[in-house]
């Protein structure tokens, strides 16, 4: 999940490029699919999160490699918001959400 088929969409639509969703049927499901797999990324992290938090132990975690992540993952929240692209700013916001949850038990812990 990192936003870019926006920017590609951007580019493709100046250019006159292949739209975005595409037009052909196997491009346009994979499109949609891509819609879910950046909704549903964040799911990723739930072994780390309860491991974290069962153990109670950050034991191997970097607070700076988390901190660093969200606050990508923060630009590009705010990327989806100034362009108005719900999907970028929802995958996002998830991903920053379940950061902040990472670094708040690595704080913790």
């Amino acid at each position: 999940m990192d936003g870019f088929h926006h920017v590609r969409a951007r580019v493709r639509k100046t250019q006159g490029l292949e739209s975005f969703p595409a037009k052909g049927t196997f491009k346009r499901k994979l499109d949609h699919i891509m819609y879910a797999v950046g909704i549903s990324a964040p799911l990723a992290f739930l072994p780390q999160i309860l491991q974290l938090y069962r153990s109670q132990s950050a034991e191997g975690l970097s607070l700076s490699t988390w901190v660093l992540v969200a606050s990508i993952n923060s630009l590009w929240a705010l990327y989806g918001l100034a362009h108005k692209d719900k999907q970028i700013f929802l995958a996002s916001s998830l991903m920053v959400m379940v950061h902040i949850t990472i670094i708040i038990g690595i704080l913790l812990y």
